[in-house]
């Protein structure tokens, strides 16, 4: 009998970039502000980002622009997401029922402060990527905006949306 040998091809992985935004305000808002401020048009996905934790189910806001005209794809995406955890009901108890305090959940744990990611697919070079940041940190409801090395960052199957 004979033995085959199969060789697995490099996995791909996807390039793009990604810009952390602080900021106090609603994913809607942030997504408009964007729009007016870098001429984009994100819009709201049918569906969130949802992401099973230990604990709770968690669903993140989710806006997509595709840019046509420079063959990219920006993604604004909320890290942070507020929940009550799930709960085991058991009969019989002492106590009618225990307070349940809310649990905010990451979808980048290792940026937990955080508010918004915006990711832009395909190739972006440094200096367009420079003036995206600052067209952001323009934005008067911004605290503060950076860039995010994505070579060192854990999560980075987070942020696959398809």
């Amino acid at each position: 009998m004979q033995s085959h040998k199969v060789l697995l091809e490099e996995v791909e992985e996807e390039d793009f970039r990604l810009i952390a935004i602080y900021c106090n305000i609603e994913a809607y808002r942030m997504a408009y502000l964007i729009n007016e401020f870098l001429g984009l048009q994100l819009k709201r996905e049918r569906k969130d980002v949802d992401f099973n934790h230990k604990s709770l189910e968690a669903f993140y806001a989710h806006f997509s622009f595709k840019d046509f005209a420079n063959h990219r794809s920006y993604h604004l995406v909320a890290n942070k997401f507020k929940g009550e955890p799930k709960k085991v009901l058991s009969s019989g108890s002492l106590f009618e029922e225990e307070e349940v305090r809310p649990l905010q959940v990451n979808l980048i744990p290792e940026y937990k402060k955080v508010d918004f990611f915006l990711k832009i697919e395909e190739e972006l070079n440094g200096k367009d990527l420079n003036k995206l940041v600052h067209a952001i940190g323009q934005i008067p409801q911004v605290l503060t905006v950076y860039k995010i090395d994505t070579d060192f960052l854990k999560s980075k199957q987070n942020l696959i949306f398809e």
